[in-house]
């Protein structure tokens, strides 16, 4: 009998180890279950003109890859939509086409509201500050596109996420701006008093703490070749970075409803 004490002892620290690395994975696995509860799904639609869709981008994403990959490691289930396809992303859909003014991308848009998102990435108004086209009616213009997607059947609940215009060393766009991104801030203000679900972000800030402002040549630098107003796939990570801190603030705000499949 006695020569079975040390079995039984080596049997009990065995069981002691087991359940002492048991219990923190339990927790682990449960905390991961939380992260994601507390989430909406999201249902992406990016919509805009060469900048959404990824012109100079090496990839083709854009700033839509590294924005998903954010949004999927904070716990967020992403399904990008659009009727385009662009990137070497698996979920690649996109709203985007070449050239478009605001008006344009609202005519655009609406092929893709059936999709039923609960959020829509808006950056548009580049090709409105090159063409010149009404630069003081700029925000009307876009106040006009935003309400074509909530007057929609199938988006009225949607979250709307404006954002500023980047950068670019073209004088014409140059020229107009600041007077485009004022109208939009002034906008986004406005809209919110008015109980919209919308959110502002904002592509040049002026106090740039978290180092995202595009600078260049360096963020629009692809292959040795600077591109006078489309991002290289660091300025698009940049961009990335601000869409999700204004997503965070829809979020915080509760602004994100559920998916009405």
């Amino acid at each position: 009998m006695a020569n079975s004490y040390p079995l039984l002892f080596l049997w009990f620290l065995l069981l002691s180890a087991v359940s002492s690395t048991a219990i923190p994975l339990r927790q682990n696995f449960g905390n991961k279950i939380e992260t994601r509860a507390d989430k909406v799904p999201l249902r992406i639609l990016p919509l805009g003109a060469s900048i959404t869709w990824g012109v100079n981008s090496a990839t083709g994403n854009g700033y839509r890859k590294p924005l998903r990959d954010q949004l999927t490691s904070a716990g967020w289930e992403v399904d990008m939509v659009g009727t385009k396809h662009h990137g070497s992303m698996k979920d690649n859909d996109v709203e985007a086409h070449s050239g478009d003014t605001i008006k344009q991308v609202e005519e655009a848009a609406l092929g893709s509201l059936k999709y039923k998102p609960n959020l829509v990435l808006i950056n548009a108004g580049t090709n409105d500050c090159r063409l010149n086209v009404s630069i003081p009616e700029t925000g009307e213009r876009m106040r006009h596109l935003i309400e074509s997607i909530l007057d929609a059947e199938d988006t009225r609940d949607t979250t709307i996420v404006l954002s500023t215009l980047i950068p670019s060393v073209l004088k014409k766009i140059e020229a107009s701006r600041p007077s485009v991104n004022r109208q939009y801030q002034d906008l986004v203000r406005r809209m919110q008093k008015e109980g919209i679900h919308i959110v502002l972000a904002d592509m040049d800030p002026e106090n740039d703490d978290d180092g995202n402002r595009l600078s260049y040549p360096e963020d629009y630098t692809t292959d040795g070749v600077a591109n006078d107003t489309h991002p290289n796939d660091g300025g698009y990570a940049k961009m990335a970075k601000m869409w999700y801190k204004a997503i965070l603030e829809a979020s915080d705000r509760g602004f994100i409803n559920k998916l009405s499949h």
